[in-house]
């Protein structure tokens, strides 16, 4: 699928603009500040309904109460709308004019995203890194969609119930919860683990081709519990684990609070790699990304690379511009001639700069 324009209206600092795309490449360029991310952030949003940096009330521009985003692609009209009149907070979806829910939108468009605070996925929190595995498993399966959405909701009426009762009368009303949530966290436990396995399919080649050598890499799942039955475990341990959830008014174990490592060269990545052996391992799970989605949909992504070569070495930012054929590509960069020198795609280029600035 090829996004052919797009069209804004009171999103972030855009009044109303149309943009029209390169099937190949398109260049997204302007100084700091003059909206170049947020072109590129629209694109996500309509995609997945949500922004990979801000809340959703954040992506109103000033003193509106709506914003919407229309792509025209080569089989259809997608819009997304997001409005806060009346105090309420909805969002809209319609593929060609038609309503549509937000569960069966998510994925129609496979979009991967490269920007520069993924360059710390392996050195930044865990709530990064279970967003990586989360958001492919969400495009590429709706049924894990409906899976994750149904695990928050049971965390939230567990989370109310720890928060709210006495402990005397607890046990035994949340027990069915837990039951519940058991049942869920072990269908996000096995999909996760299984996409961990295919991406490691993946992975050694993919440092190998950036690095020109190769090297013992894999993710390696750290899960909650231990041992083979997960689910029987998992709900073992919530029951067992109650007092602690009570003291601590949250539940203290579940895929929310999973996480995953990377082993290299036979240790823990962050402490044995320099820090261009750890971008490289991050580009590469990037890459992996990309293809697990391809061959999961049979649909080629659409590349959004926000300003990441000026954080990527020569070797890497011609890898990756290596890897551009084929997929239909947003680049954004303060700096059209660096990368123009290194491009070899067709491509057109959109400029962000106020009027009257060159």
């Amino acid at each position: 699928m090829t996004i052919e324009s797009l069209e804004l209206t009171n999103f972030r600092s855009y009044e109303q603009k149309r943009f029209k795309l390169h099937p190949a490449v398109t260049l997204v360029v302007g100084p700091n500040a003059s909206g170049k991310t947020n072109l590129l952030e629209s694109l996500y949003v309509l995609v997945s309904t949500k922004s990979f940096r801000a809340k959703d009330r954040d992506l109103v521009r000033h003193e509106q109460d709506f914003f919407r985003i229309v792509a025209a692609t080569d089989e259809a009209q997608f819009a997304f709308s997001y409005s806060t009149a009346g105090g309420a907070h909805e969002k809209r979806v319609t593929h060609d004019e038609v309503r549509q829910t937000l569960t069966s939108h998510v994925g129609q468009i496979q979009v991967t995203l490269f920007e520069p605070t993924d360059l710390d996925l392996l050195s930044g929190p865990p709530e990064g890194r279970r967003k990586y595995l989360d958001f492919i498993l969400c495009q590429t399966d709706r049924g894990y969609l409906k899976t994750l959405q149904a695990y928050r909701r049971v965390l939230r009426q567990r989370n109310a119930l720890l928060d709210g009762s006495q402990p005397s009368a607890l046990r035994d009303q949340i027990f069915a919860w837990d039951v519940k949530f058991a049942e869920l966290a072990l269908e996000i436990y096995f999909r996760r683990s299984r996409l961990v396995e295919q991406i490691n399919a993946s992975l050694p080649r993919l440092y190998a081709d950036i690095a020109g050598a190769p090297v013992e890499i894999e993710l390696e799942y750290l899960p909650s519990v231990s041992g083979s039955r997960y689910g029987e475990v998992f709900l073992e341990t919530l029951v067992r684990n109650l007092p602690r959830d009570l003291g601590a008014g949250f539940t203290t174990i579940g895929p929310h609070r999973e996480d995953f490592k990377v082993r290299f060269a036979g240790g823990d990545i962050m402490a044995i790699a320099s820090r261009g052996e750890t971008r490289t391992a991050v580009l590469a799970c990037k890459l992996a990304e990309l293809e697990y989605a391809e061959a999961a949909t049979g649909v080629r992504p659409v590349l959004l690379l926000d300003d990441v070569f000026s954080e990527l070495d020569h070797d890497r930012r011609s890898y990756l511009l290596g890897r551009l054929d084929g997929y239909q590509t947003i680049i954004t960069t303060t700096d059209a001639d660096a990368v123009t020198r290194e491009i070899h795609t067709p491509h057109a280029i959109i400029s962000t700069a106020p009027k009257g600035n060159s």
